[in-house]
């Protein structure tokens, strides 16, 4: 299976952007690339279906889009981030740490709706770029100054998240599709 995208820490917010765009291409990509058959396959021991992880995805950026284009009054009343990134490893993508085994996808006789793949991967996009939109209306000084609803992270912090949390939550599907393949072989 293909590399899932690595986050990179940004100078500006063009770069930070260009990235989003290409790590949306590239989950796109990769989600587009799984077969219909293993959208709605549930995961064992317990987890979400591919279909799931992609919704959840898609929640994600639209609430922080809503966040973002809240009126500047309101973002000012919330009060400045409590710290400036320093460094990637800091922005944990997930509340389930520890975990090495991810599990695999319960084999299903489901029968697949390539269409519904088909909207649910335009929903993932059209959220990203809605989000891309939202970012362009800040300057630099709002990124780092304004305050998102996440632990006190900053805007831009929130954007290194929602990019981590993305390829995260990509990066389990991806595991638990070999494992599945594997044991179908």
């Amino acid at each position: 299976m293909k590399a899932l995208p690595v986050i990179y820490l940004c100078k500006t917010k063009e770069e930070l952007l260009k990235q989003f765009n290409e790590v949306n291409r590239s989950l796109i990509q990769f989600y587009k690339d799984i077969p219909e058959e293993f959208y709605s396959h549930k995961a064992i021991p317990d987890g979400w279906t591919v279909e799931r992880n992609i919704k959840h995805s898609i929640s994600t950026n639209k609430i922080f889009t809503f966040w973002m284009s809240l009126p500047k009054f309101f973002l000012k009343l919330v009060g400045k981030p409590r710290t400036q990134i320093i460094d990637l490893s800091e922005i944990d993508p997930t509340n389930r740490h520890g975990i090495s085994s991810y599990g695999k996808y319960e084999k299903t006789d489901k029968k697949s709706n390539p269409q519904k793949k088909e909207t649910l991967l335009k929903d993932l996009e059209i959220a990203i770029q809605k989000l891309i939109l939202e970012v362009n209306k800040k300057s630099e000084e709002e990124l780092d100054n304004f305050k998102g609803p996440l632990g006190g992270m900053s805007f831009r912090a929130i954007l290194y998240f929602l990019l981590k949390h993305d390829v995260h939550h990509a990066f389990v599907v991806r595991k638990r599709l070999e494992e599945t393949k594997s044991g179908l072989i």
